[in-house]
């Protein structure tokens, strides 16, 4: 079978892109044939098929001709249509399987699939499908007004970057979309990985067999014996929605030690609340870490805290802690009850709520690690690579055989 992966970056970005490349990487050693479309990026790793990938742009430091070629690019990009269509009749795919295409390639690139006639199915690694802002999440809160199928809310809100101006961007981009009918003819199959995120799209009126629930998977190391010390751990993007700033009130009320593992756009202003919370010599910030140190770090973690203000889908940084034997402290949100029970791998804790996360770090501290060690690796190990690429398989075959 040969199928096409298309992902707006190719190298390790965040959990789209993780999924990403180690799925092709999967597919590749089953046997099928694999190409990657993506947008050229001075950050991509190698590929024999980057000279069909429509050129870079950078929304975040741009440069005049950038920013003049935006919302071109953004609502419906011609180049990225083309690129596709030229690199679908040299490649000749059996099927096309996307992930965030949003913006650097935009929804465009369903048409070309549409035109060749190859199936398309999409992983939904956010909520954009439904949401202009990705996030469900307006100025620090929960939203969920454009549910009601009026993308106009973002711009009315300003709810994207806090920028009037994006905002205005991407209501238009969704609302194109919307009109045209793009995902609806362009889409066979959306697979949702939590169903926490699927009953949110059919919410939104998309039918139900329009979706397929399949968790995200998890690769499994060699147990290794636990000896936690007095931290926790969060590891994971530094951004608003992750809620760290919650966690860092919390730590100030206790004796533990909090270990910081990731960077992004709050990462200075964290540090900055830290300092002010008088935090220097129990928090520390370690930078991006390697998938290896972050292993050595669940070793001595007393949990992994994941404390989140948004719809949280089904992260990877909660698969892999419990892979590892590490348990999760987390908030009570999105498709993470899914996954945490408390008091068996896990403790949930109201979302925003110090007080409850300070309840929440506490159970943990007081938990028998052994016990909680092993009931971790338990409750995901059906989340493993084989059973979810054979998953992925018998979704491919029925998609191209037309019973979807």
């Amino acid at each position: 079978m040969r199928v096409i992966q298309v992902n707006k970056f190719n190298y390790l970005r965040g959990g789209a892109e993780k999924y990403f490349l180690e799925l092709s990487h999967k597919l590749l050693a089953a046997g099928y044939e694999v190409a990657k479309f993506c947008m050229t990026d001075p950050l991509n790793l190698d590929d024999p098929w980057s000279r069909y990938w429509p050129s870079y742009i950078n929304f975040e430091a741009s440069t005049l001709w950038d920013r003049l070629r935006a919302p071109g690019r953004i609502i419906y990009s011609q180049a990225a249509r083309r690129h596709l269509a030229a690199m679908i009749k040299v490649f000749k795919p059996d099927i096309i399987h996307v992930h965030n295409i949003y913006h650097q390639l935009s929804p465009s690139i369903l048409d070309a699939a549409r035109l060749a006639q190859v199936p398309v199915i999409m992983t939904l690694h956010d909520y954009k499908l439904i949401c202009p802002n990705y996030l469900l999440l307006n100025h620090g809160k929960v939203c969920e007004k454009c549910l009601d199928g009026h993308f106009g809310h973002c711009f009315k809100e300003r709810c994207f970057k806090d920028s009037i101006s994006q905002s205005f961007l991407a209501s238009v981009e969704s609302s194109y979309h919307q009109w045209r009918h793009t995902y609806e003819r362009g889409i066979k199959l959306f697979i949702a990985p939590s169903y926490f995120m699927a009953n949110k799209c059919k919410q939104a009126g998309w039918p139900d067999d329009k979706l397929r629930v399949v968790v995200n998977p998890v690769s499994f190391l060699p147990p290794v014996k636990r000896q936690p010390q007095n931290y926790f751990l969060y590891f994971g993007r530094l951004s608003k929605e992750k809620g760290v700033d919650i966690l860092l009130r919390a730590i100030a009320q206790t004796n533990y030690q909090l270990k910081i593992a990731g960077s992004g756009p709050e990462e200075n202003h964290w540090r900055a609340l830290a300092q002010e919370l008088g935090l220097n010599h129990r928090v520390e910030f370690l930078g991006q870490k390697t998938p290896e140190e972050v292993s050595r770090l669940l070793i001595g973690a007393i949990a992994v805290v994941i404390p989140s203000i948004w719809y949280e889908n089904m992260p990877f940084s909660l698969l892999e802690a419990l892979s590892q034997g590490c348990p999760v402290v987390a908030s009570q949100i999105g498709g993470l009850p899914e996954i945490i029970k408390t008091g068996y791998n896990g403790w949930l804790c109201q979302p925003g709520e110090v007080q409850d996360l300070i309840q929440a770090l506490n159970l943990a501290w007081q938990s028998d690690f052994v016990i909680m060690s092993q009931q971790a690796r338990e409750s995901v190990k059906k989340y493993n690579w084989d059973y979810h690429l054979r998953t992925i398989e018998n979704i491919y075959h029925e998609v191209i055989e037309g019973g979807i």
